[in-house]
């Protein structure tokens, strides 16, 4: 028996962090290599080493996604009591926490972590918790977008990728919040064999999803996630500032949001490759000499990704 008077949760968890040793030591070989190429395209060593580098900005930029972070746990934390689950303080911040340490998995999926470690620990049912966890990458999606869009606007870049994701996004919330066309789809469902077993958790997890994503909710959640991503694009305007280079703040913001949106899209564990790619390309395309642009990249992505993977595997250990 756990501290809480249930069976089996330290095995669970012990299983847990068995499968994601290997799968962190592959993901952080691949990350290392990633981070390596673009070292040597940017030929680092004089720029970070020979003082090219104003390292009084350091502890703002790893100041700032921390609070990214805080506020994604705000969310969370916002997104249960809609659907009038309350859990302990601190346990709920570790069982946040621990879910970061998924960041690193195919379209951060790994993240339903947190509803295998609610139902563990309090018997939720994961067709409730699931909803919340895909809530927040959802809306996190609007978010990105409403930033995106405002550099878009400028840089003429990206404009398809907005318009395609958006659609895509707006047509889940209207089918979630119209009951009598899910229910349609899901009853076309339940005709077909074996599939039709899971009509009746869909309709769970819709109805989850109908009282998560009104306008009020929707609102509330999109407006917290505009602040922390916009954390995150100040994060690479105060890295390239650092280095030396030039770049405004809407166009670092439009960066790191237009970035993760492809990273997204793109299902790589992370976002690897995709996202550092992108913010790359788009730093040279901008102006900024290689070795800036390269050095930007490496810091963004410690400040945005590793810092939280690392935060994420203590939570995962602390659960």
């Amino acid at each position: 028996m756990d501290r809480e008077g249930h069976p089996g949760v330290k095995g669970g968890i012990g299983r847990i962090r068995r499968r994601y040793r290997g799968w962190l030591l592959s993901f952080l070989a691949l990350g290392v290599a990633v981070t390596a190429a673009i070292a040597v395209v940017g030929d680092l060593k004089e720029l970070l080493w020979a003082g090219g580098m104003d390292y009084s900005y350091l502890p703002l930029i790893l100041l700032l996604a921390p609070l990214n972070y805080c506020l994604r746990y705000v969310k969370w934390r916002y997104f249960l009591g809609k659907l009038d689950i309350l859990i302990p303080e601190r346990r709920n911040m570790i069982i946040f926490t621990a879910g970061l340490s998924m960041t690193l998995t195919p379209g951060k999926a790994g993240e339903l972590l947190k509803s295998y470690l609610l139902w563990e620990d309090y018997q939720i049912p994961v067709t409730t918790t699931a909803p919340v966890v895909v809530a927040e990458r959802l809306t996190d999606g609007i978010s990105l977008l409403i930033l995106a869009s405002l550099g878009a606007l400028h840089y003429r870049h990206g404009g398809l990728v907005l318009v395609v994701v958006a659609g895509a996004i707006l047509t889940f919330i209207f089918l979630m919040q119209t009951p009598g066309l899910t229910d349609c789809f899901l009853k076309l469902w339940a005709k077909i064999p074996l599939l039709g077993r899971a009509v009746p958790i869909m309709m769970r997890i819709q109805s989850c999803f109908q009282r998560i994503l009104q306008p009020a909710p929707l609102l509330f959640s999109t407006s917290l996630g505009v602040v922390s991503w916009a954390f995150e694009g100040v994060v690479l305007y105060l890295a390239v500032l650092a280095l030396g280079g030039r770049l405004s703040l809407l166009g670092a913001v439009f960066i790191v949001s237009f970035s993760a949106i492809i990273g997204a899209i793109s299902f790589l564990p992370g976002g690897l490759v995709a996202v550092e790619g992108t913010i790359l390309g788009l730093l040279l395309a901008a102006g900024l000499g290689a070795d800036v642009a390269a050095a930007a990249t490496i810091i963004t992505r410690f400040s945005t990704l590793w810092l939280g993977v690392a935060l994420g595997v203590v939570g995962l250990f602390l659960a």
